[in-house]
């Protein structure tokens, strides 16, 4: 079903790294004892961060303050994370201070979307930006709410980048069009709040989005795979969005999803560009011959990223 996919099994480990207090707030210095280590050996001169691109706190309908989400973000591993509330930016300045304190790069954006009808993650909107009709957008310019391509044309004028959010509508002319314009440059393959729901296909023993794994080949979109939490964080294996940056910083993590360097890692797998997932490998895994006798032959391999491979020889 999926011609060019490149779907690597993998087991995540979760390794425990003991780290030292910080001087940030008290529920920050009393609740850190332990991170993730989701750390990878660096890909052709890049970093590899790992991200959650769809998160939501008590701004909108999540349960989780912004200051938590990023203690969150950094307990379990993460790197960088966007707060993404319906409509709302404020999160992103109460979070600031937190995330420059822990190392965890935050990126500005909210949810949006037309009405009834498809969701839209935007990444990377400058601090004045006011968004308008959050998922009312209309698709006739002569409505009373905003209309999807002004508002498109508005949010792509200040640099930041749109994704499409768990694709339930399919390919309908509001996405074309955004992608044609180039307004529109990535798509969920995973998320997890929509569990089987939401027009989900099941796929290599998960449910997801296949068929925008094509639509992002096609398309030359970035792939991600997002949480799109809204309760509590309590467990390491939440899908992820592994981003291939120059930098750990917000402007490098942007230009890295606008060139499509990313890969979906979810339920045990690696979604992405053939030759993305060739490069993460290379640089992951070293094989070389241990020792040779005239009956037996010996290989040593050593994984360096902060997973399981399972392998073939």
């Amino acid at each position: 079903m999926l011609q060019r996919c490149v779907c690597l099994i993998v087991v995540l480990m979760c390794a425990l790294l003991a780290t030292g207090a910080f001087a940030v707030e008290p529920v920050a210095a009393a609740a850190i004892e332990t991170r993730v280590d989701l750390s990878f050996p660096e890909v052709d001169g890049l970093q590899v961060l790992v991200g959650d691109f769809h998160i939501h706190t008590v701004n909108s309908d999540g349960s989780v303050t912004s200051s938590k989400r990023v203690l969150e973000a950094y307990r379990y591993g993460f790197d960088v994370i966007a707060i993404t509330d319906h409509g709302k930016t404020r999160a992103y300045r109460s979070a600031r201070s937190m995330a420059d304190a822990l190392g965890i790069v935050l990126i500005q954006g909210f949810e949006t979307g037309l009405a009834k009808n498809e969701h839209l993650v935007v990444l990377g909107i400058s601090e004045d930006h006011q968004p308008r009709d959050a998922h009312r957008w209309a698709e006739t310019p002569d409505a009373s709410e905003a209309y999807y391509r002004d508002e498109l044309k508005t949010i792509s004028d200040t640099g930041a980048v749109v994704i499409y959010a768990h694709p339930h509508c399919g390919f309908r002319e509001p996405i074309e069009w955004g992608i044609a314009e180039g307004i529109i440059q990535g798509i969920e393959v995973k998320n997890d709040v929509v569990a089987s729901g939401w027009n989900t296909v099941a796929s290599h023993g998960t449910h997801c989005y296949p068929f925008a794994f094509d639509w992002a080949l096609e398309n030359n979109l970035a792939v991600f795979a997002n949480s799109d939490i809204h309760g509590p964080r309590n467990q390491a294996s939440y899908p992820a969005t592994l981003v291939f940056a120059q930098e750990r910083s917000a402007d490098s993590v942007m230009d890295a999803i606008r060139a499509c360097r990313t890969v979906a890692w979810f339920n045990g797998m690696l979604w992405g560009p053939e030759k993305l997932l060739g490069s993460l490998m290379d640089a992951c895994v070293t094989v070389r011959q241990a020792s040779v006798s005239a009956e037996e032959n010996y290989l040593a391999i050593r994984n360096r990223a902060p997973l399981s491979l399972k392998a073939v020889i």
